[in-house]
């Protein structure tokens, strides 16, 4: 009889400490849970305090670069375009719609050379020639060069961490006129006329990609020659074909002359 009692005495005071160890089991995790909530709780706070002040700070710097007079450009360690302000397409002469996050550097100076901002070269030997300075890590800091339209820019150039650089272009205030030297026009001359039918063919065709790449090409041409109207007439082409107009693009290109003027 005792025996008994003594065994069902010891087999409830086994039950009471199993569950005193498992209530305290579960209060320990609950506890350590609540402690992991709030320590997650509270990082979070601070990610989200140190996200919203890393925007508040690009915003301001979005802000300082479009207030400024200067283009901006940035490319990173892959030579691809991930950064410019709203000056940076005018200063570089590169259509505003042409440019893309990501937009390799060839396909920036591709445009350039088409549209004589680096005078009269043969855009495909010179855009692989400035790559390969690029891609070789040769920058050069500061140069000047002279723009289509006969105005100046100064470029700044400097190494990123990482790779890739920072390009600042700044327009050279002159007071004197812009010199046209009269030994190239035999070479704007023929330019013109190795290039016009194709631009007519393309506005024929319906082919907007390569009637807007020609008419950016030919309107730097008008541009180093001193053809004003021309070049106007051909930056109207030009945004036509950017926004598939292809009716205004044949309209235009109708208007332009097969012989440049004398």
């Amino acid at each position: 009889m005792l025996s008994g009692f003594l065994f069902w005495w010891l087999a409830v005071l086994v039950l009471a400490s199993l569950l005193g160890w498992q209530v305290w089991r579960a209060r320990h995790f609950r506890a350590a849970a609540e402690m992991r909530e709030a320590a997650l709780i509270a990082d979070n706070a601070t990610l989200s305090e140190a996200a919203s002040r890393a925007e508040a700070k690009a915003r301001q710097l979005d802000g300082v670069l479009a207030a400024l007079s200067d283009g901006v450009s940035v490319v990173d360690a892959e030579l691809r375009l991930v950064g410019w302000n709203p000056r940076f397409p005018e200063c570089a002469g590169v259509p505003r719609r042409a440019l893309r996050i990501g937009m390799p550097m060839a396909e920036v100076l591709r445009l350039q050379a088409e549209a004589g901002e680096f005078g009269l070269v043969d855009p495909e030997a010179e855009v692989a020639q400035r790559m390969a300075l690029l891609r070789g890590g040769f920058i050069v800091p500061r140069l000047r060069r002279e723009r289509p339209d006969g105005t100046t820019v100064e470029l700044r150039r400097a190494a990123l961490p990482g790779g890739g650089f920072v390009t600042v272009y700044s327009p050279v205030i002159s007071t004197s006129p812009p010199q046209f030297q009269p030994d190239l026009a035999a070479a704007f001359d023929a330019d013109w006329r190795s290039r016009i039918p194709r631009l007519c063919a393309a506005a024929a065709e319906g082919d907007a990609p390569a009637a807007r790449a020609l008419s950016h090409a030919l309107r730097g041409i008008a541009a180093n020659a001193g053809w004003t109207a021309l070049a106007m007439t051909l930056g109207l082409v030009e945004t036509a074909a950017e926004d598939g107009n292809l009716t205004k693009v044949s309209a235009l290109v109708a208007l332009l002359p097969f012989d440049p003027p004398a």
